[in-house]
Order: C-alpha cells, then structure tokens, then sequence
C-alpha cells in the first residue's frame, strides 16, 4: 500500500487549477505553473521549490520539454506567451 509523501496546496480561484498539468524531468525535479503565476520547479524527494520564475500571466498550458543540441529546455504557454528556460 503506498502513501502520499509530500502535497503541494495550490490556492486561489478553481480557474487557474484545471488549465496546465505537471512535467516530471529525469532530473527529480516536476515543473508546473501555480495560481500566484509562477512557473515552478519542485523536487520530486520533499516537494520544496527551490526555483520559481514569476511570468504575470495565467498558465495555459502543460509545460514540455525538448532537447537541442545536447541542451535541455522547458517550454509552457503563458498568457499571449511561449516561455522557454534553458536547464543545466
């Protein structure tokens, strides 16, 4: 029987809740947007976000990732935005 280990509450209108998903990274870390709208990453061990990017806009969209060149990226849709952040 498994148990929850950590939660992240996610405050605010039901609007901004049911919009984007979460992205889990190989690197242990998820990466979704939050209702203060903030993008968010957050370690898969405690659930603490060490890194949050404020981006003034409702979160549209699941963030995804991609690779170029041997470089990952994390991209989601903002607002009238695409915002993309360069992972090292």
């Amino acid at each position: 029987m498994s148990s929850m280990v950590w939660e992240m509450p996610q405050v605010g209108p039901v609007e901004r809740k049911r919009e984007a998903g979460v992205l889990a990274t190989a690197g242990g870390f998820l990466f979704c947007g939050d209702t203060g709208e903030d993008v968010v990453a957050v370690s898969e061990q405690d659930g603490k976000a060490p890194w949050h990017f404020p981006t003034n806009g409702e979160n549209k969209a699941s963030p995804m990732t991609y690779t170029v060149n041997g470089k990952q990226f994390i991209s989601l849709a903002v607002g009238p935005n695409i915002f993309c952040f360069g992972l090292l």
